[in-house]
């Protein structure tokens, strides 16, 4: 039996004891029928990354799911049939997740940044009960300095079209006080949700366990709002 063997069998045992599985082991024992030849493990953990939870593959598209490193059009298509027979049968999978409070954001971005060797963006959308449909992440190939184009985050707010919209990214530094560059793009996302009536919540910064920044606590993004709200800005641009 070789390593790769070894570790199927081991979360096949994990499994057949009882123990309580994460979301991205319960998903990489279902991939290993679509990929019996595969290391499904990173697969798996990237569909959670890129889905946030099992609901959220499963009523993932064909194409979104495709857009995924190591999912191929049949994989795609046996996790689209898994979500129909779990939507038929018992009316979903996984465990939503909601932002309703600065605590539970925290929470969100203390789980996803933790252990991150490179800089990540995430934007977590929300509806209107503050449950969190999507969460799209972005690392560069810059360890220390993520980025993301005006027009990218205008794109993918127009595509998902949320209700409210929490942004989250890491410090590799050891400090959670935000940057001058850290204040000009949360402008930025607040502009480009005032055009799209979206709610921008908050802006958090990671830098360690306990070492969170947050826009909304601080009381930054009252400011923020106020002097980047669209409509605010054409009145303002008129009297001048």
């Amino acid at each position: 039996m070789n390593e790769h063997d070894g570790h199927r069998q081991r979360i096949l045992d994990k499994f057949a004891g009882g123990e309580a599985l994460e979301q991205h082991e319960l998903l990489e024992i279902l991939l290993f029928n679509a990929l019996p030849r595969v290391n499904t493990n990173p697969i798996a953990h990237a569909l959670i990354e890129r889905f946030s939870t099992l609901r959220g593959v499963f009523e993932a598209s064909v194409k979104e799911l495709c857009e995924v490193k190591g999912v191929g059009a049949a994989t795609a298509a046996y996790l689209r049939c898994v979500g129909e027979c779990a939507s038929l049968a018992y009316g979903g999978s996984g465990a939503d997740i909601y932002a309703k409070s600065y605590g539970d954001f925290k929470k969100i971005a203390e789980e996803r940044l933790k252990g991150k060797t490179s800089e990540v963006l995430e934007f977590y959308f929300t509806d209107k009960t503050g449950k969190v449909f999507h969460i799209e992440s972005h690392t560069d190939s810059d360890l220390h300095r993520v980025t993301l184009q005006t027009g990218a985050l205008s794109e993918l707010v127009a595509k998902y079209k949320p209700f409210g919209m929490c942004i989250a990214h890491n410090h590799l530094t050891g400090s959670c006080e935000p940057s001058p560059q850290d204040d000009r793009f949360t402008e930025v996302a607040q502009t480009v949700c005032s055009l799209s009536g979206t709610i921008l919540y908050d802006h958090c910064i990671y830098a360690g366990e306990g070492k969170v920044y947050s826009y909304f606590s601080s009381g930054a993004i009252d400011g923020i709002k106020e002097r980047f709200d669209f409509n605010k800005m054409i009145k303002d641009t008129r009297k001048k």
